[in-house]
């Protein structure tokens, strides 16, 4: 454990923060589990904001929350602040590595940052966490590790005392990727209709997957979707036009790392040859 120097009296009794590197191990869930207040999850999320400016501004791409780990970490911040014990190592000896395998979460990388303060209000406190955590080699090292993409957060608050966990880890992509139907055309002797679309990944900071296919579909005469032309990496396909009904047409994107996205769809009106977008 390592005791943080004081930046401010006026707002700090007692700051104190550790920091491990726990190797990756695979484990399963604890009974454990805590439901956010409101003014915890701002409090969260302020963390996070102050963690990812931080990396930023050390040359670092910000890092993306994942919820089911912040499930970890607001029950690894409870359990400390009723069991009144401060470590990487419950008294039970889990890590968080063993508790993120247990719930399913698996990570290449795992590292955790903890914290409490005693005196500030959760407002102050959350919004000097990170600046307190940069300021400690240690744990500057954890928050500006390169092969990290994601993080997890919780505090937990007993009394005074208000315990922060940062969990950060590499892991496999979990971010849906997005198509985007941008334009849809029909020819001039109303026969055939062109779909344009773009795709969209959101970038983590480190193991971005990328788009991997799209698939198209077409509403069927029955009511059922059916593929056309196969999965396919291109983003523009132009079909013949059906002749009964409105034309329906959805097309969605789907990562390197297996995420579905949701489906764009769109509507070709059959009389008078108009497109639109749904």
């Amino acid at each position: 454990m390592l005791r943080e120097p004081l930046h401010s009296l006026r707002f700090i009794a007692l700051a104190m923060i550790a920091a491990a590197i726990l190797l990756p191990t695979t484990t399963q869930a604890g009974t454990r589990t805590v439901a956010g207040t409101e003014r915890l999850q701002a409090a969260e999320s302020r963390v996070l904001k102050g963690i990812n400016r931080i990396r930023v501004r050390n040359g670092r791409k910000p890092l993306a929350i994942d919820e089911r780990t912040s499930r970890v970490a607001r029950a690894r911040s409870a359990d400390m602040a009723e069991r009144r014990y401060f470590s990487h190592i419950e008294p039970d000896g889990d890590d968080a590595s063993r508790v993120l395998d247990r719930r399913g979460v698996q990570a290449s990388t795992v590292l955790e940052n903890i914290g409490h303060t005693i005196g500030p209000k959760l407002k102050s406190g959350s919004r000097r966490m990170a600046r307190w955590w940069y300021h400690s080699p240690p744990h500057r090292r954890q928050m500006l590790a390169r092969g990290i993409n994601y993080v997890g957060l919780g505090i937990a608050r007993r009394g005074s005392r208000i315990t922060f966990t940062a969990i950060f880890t590499r892991s496999r992509a979990k971010t849906e990727p997005q198509a985007i139907i941008e334009a849809t055309t029909v020819s001039e002797d109303g026969r055939l209709v062109t779909v344009d679309w773009r795709g969209h990944d959101r970038r983590l900071a480190a193991g971005r997957t990328g788009i991997r296919r799209y698939d198209l579909e077409r509403l069927t005469p029955f009511g059922g979707w059916e593929p056309v032309g196969g999965a396919s990496r291109k983003s523009k396909r132009t079909l013949s036009r059906l002749g009964y009904a409105p034309d329906h047409l959805r097309v969605r994107a789907v990562d390197k790392a297996g995420n579905v996205g949701p489906w764009a769809y769109a509507r070709i009106e059959m009389d008078d040859a108009h497109a639109r977008v749904m």
